[in-house]
């Protein structure tokens, strides 16, 4: 599905300006919008209005209406790949549409979890139906296996992007550099669908307004789940087109990845109430230890554009070192939640 730059030009400027109307719609009606209470979880002292991610959503559309209506990608290439992009799409759906009911009434964990299950098979055979005449070199294990790695991913992307996001901008600004990270590198190998994360892009910015500290608005699980959503997906499609290894959505991601997943299985292994909210996520540490909001945002996105920035690097130039640079990020991330450890226990003791 190749697509014209002028078409292109404008569907950019269409999903931002979508995004910045709604922004200011929703920003003139915050006292009907569902707001998110100070809990044993949260880093705020008095109630946030949320589904600000609805900007996101809008602009994003919007600018895909406008590619497809205005003919800027080829129709034969289109109506080719339609039923995988189908299922991508409802599982978008299927994602977004449950979490904006848990922001608006509180939806029942097993529904979010189903709908994040459907979401992941949609997402797995839409690439198998994508991939499936393409030699996609999966030779470790059977094709079922990875089948069973994308789904187990994605759901759980959906819902660590879900756990990071308790300080102001910092899901946000992990989904604006994951996206660019996924559009740079896609255009680069000449992935026909390179411009998806690039409107998402668009979309985020006048997002990132709203919600950088002190944030006027928070995404909300609307804004949270799917893009942990997109994240797995477009990271696996680019794996199955060839274009990286399963390395680099991991190295892109990684400082969320690791933050959420550690804490989760330190709390495992602590046989603590892992349902239960909590605030021992490393970035919450380390906001209240005196970073704050911004510092905190500062540090991880630090993190985030380095790990991104070295992804795409070693994806376009040097694939070969990809698992080496994971190995690196890895460990820089491990002494940098060390060193918390470190301040965290010496705050636990002078307390």
């Amino acid at each position: 599905m190749g697509i014209e730059t002028d078409n292109l030009v404008c569907a950019l400027l269409i999903a931002f300006l979508t995004s910045v109307a709604l922004g200011a719609g929703l920003t003139k009606s915050v006292a009907f919008l569902p707001h998110a209470q100070p809990n044993v979880r949260s880093l705020h002292a008095k109630p946030v209005p949320r589904v600000a991610a609805l900007m996101l959503w809008a602009g994003w559309l919007a600018g895909i209406a406008w590619i497809l209506m205005s003919g800027a990608v080829s129709k034969a290439g289109f109506i080719e790949s339609f039923t995988p992009l189908a299922l991508f799409f409802c599982g978008w759906v299927a994602v977004t549409a449950v979490s904006l009911w848990d922001d608006c009434r509180s939806a029942p964990a097993h529904w979010r979890l189903l709908a994040q299950m459907a979401a992941a098979l949609a997402a797995a055979a839409g690439l198998y139906a994508l991939t499936s005449e393409k030699t996609i070199g999966f030779y470790l294990v059977p094709w079922w296996g990875y089948g069973i790695i994308l789904v187990l991913s994605t759901i759980w992307m959906c819902n660590l992007f879900n756990f990071m996001d308790g300080s102001d901008g910092l899901a946000v600004t992990m989904a604006l550099v994951g996206l660019v990270a996924y559009a740079g590198t896609g255009y680069a190998h000449e992935l026909s669908w390179w411009w998806l994360p690039l409107l998402g892009v668009a979309a985020l910015i006048p997002l990132l307004a709203v919600n950088l500290p002190p944030a006027r608005m928070f995404i909300g699980d609307v804004g949270a789940v799917p893009l942990g959503f997109l994240g797995a997906l477009f990271g696996w499609w680019g794996v199955a087109e060839q274009a990286w290894g399963m390395w680099f959505p991991v190295l892109v991601f990684l400082p969320f990845v690791l933050d959420a997943t550690i804490t989760l299985l330190r709390r495992l292994w602590r046989r603590e109430k892992i349902w239960e909210g909590h605030k021992t996520h490393y970035y919450q540490r380390l906001l209240q230890m005196g970073a704050g909001h911004r510092g905190t945002l500062g540090i991880y996105a630090l993190l985030m554009t380095g790990c991104a920035g070295t992804a795409g690097f070693c994806a376009v130039k040097a694939p070969e070192a990809g698992g080496v640079a994971l190995l690196v990020g890895t460990l820089v991330h491990l002494g940098f939640f060390a060193v918390i450890d470190y301040h965290w226990k010496r705050r636990k003791v002078k307390e």
